[in-house]
């Protein structure tokens, strides 16, 4: 899984799509490319276990505690990253 990031530097939006898409991209045996960053992460079999996974790897990679909640409402990868961004 890919894992934290090396040195400190802001984070853009981008960068966290590109992020989540290539974690959940290998967690589904995916490429990147195959997830689209607009649909809603539950059209792709993400449950409440996942979801917990995927925020603690999250908050490992941009160094930060994020809201649990923020994946909660069928939040798409693109709605997730606009939020993390801003948050850092």
């Amino acid at each position: 899984m890919p894992g934290r990031r090396t040195a400190p530097r802001e984070i853009s939006e981008q960068d966290v799509v590109d992020h989540i898409l290539g974690t959940l991209a290998e967690l589904l045996e995916l490429r990147p490319d195959d997830i689209d960053p607009d649909v809603p992460l539950s059209a792709f079999g993400i449950n409440s276990v996942t979801v917990t996974w995927l925020t603690d790897e999250l908050e490992r990679w941009c160094g930060a505690p994020l809201e649990r909640e923020l994946f909660l409402g069928r939040p798409s990868v693109a709605e997730i990253a606009q939020h993390v961004a801003a948050a850092l």
